[in-house]
């Protein structure tokens, strides 16, 4: 008997929960990018999800499939639960499969603070044709930092995360880094939001520029 109650009382739980559906933010066309049950909304606010960028835009071309997107669950209306950016990283895989023998990893972590007051943690990463000097390093290492401060000065949050996500600020350190000394790849590793400020308006962007 005590077993039946026991598994009456978990069904009864489960049976309470409703789903909610997951939505993208504005900035990244407000797409549904999953479900999560709970029994009460409070308890759905701060829960994360991961998705790929090929599964976000519906692009597995180039390295879509690669970049990770976590979203935090910051609202809830009705059945839907509205989030907003938390973290964008490269999958480990990904990262490993650019590591070659004989060749050099120039990386860095540079704090920027947008053009309307979000705080980032930026991460990018070079990789060499060839194993290069330390003195290169340290010439490709401040043409990273310098590159990606520009842009994070000049630019709102959306402008300058859609920026580092889908290759501009990547393309444009390699362009200028290029001339120390040659380079396979250079990629966003990862970006964390350390700080938002408090009531603003986050500018919308058109839909085309996220799905191009």
């Amino acid at each position: 008997m005590a077993r039946k109650r026991r598994h009456a009382r978990v069904k009864d739980k489960w049976t309470m929960k409703k789903w909610y559906t997951l939505i993208a933010p504005e900035y990244f066309g407000m797409a549904e990018i999953g479900e999560t049950p709970a029994d009460d909304d409070s308890k759905v606010v701060n829960r994360t999800v991961e998705i790929t960028l090929a599964e976000l835009t519906n692009d597995f071309s180039n390295q879509n499939p690669y970049k990770k997107l976590i979203f935090k669950v910051y609202k809830v209306a009705g059945d839907n639960a509205y989030t907003k950016f938390h973290r964008f990283e490269l999958t480990r895989d990904y990262l490993n499969s650019l590591v070659k023998r004989r060749t050099s990893k120039i990386d860095d972590v540079i704090d920027v603070t947008t053009a309307d007051g979000y705080k980032l943690r930026v991460k990018p990463v070079a990789f060499t044709i060839k194993r290069c000097k330390s003195s290169q390093k340290r010439a490709i290492r401040a043409i990273m930092r310098e590159t990606v401060q520009q842009f994070a000065q000049e630019e709102n949050f959306v402008q300058f995360l859609q920026e580092c996500v889908l290759g501009k600020i990547p393309s444009e350190i390699y362009k200028r880094a290029k001339k120390i000394y040659p380079l396979r790849r250079v990629e966003i590793r990862k970006i964390e939001l350390l700080y938002e400020p408090k009531n603003v308006e986050i500018q919308e962007t058109p839909k085309a520029e996220v799905t191009a």
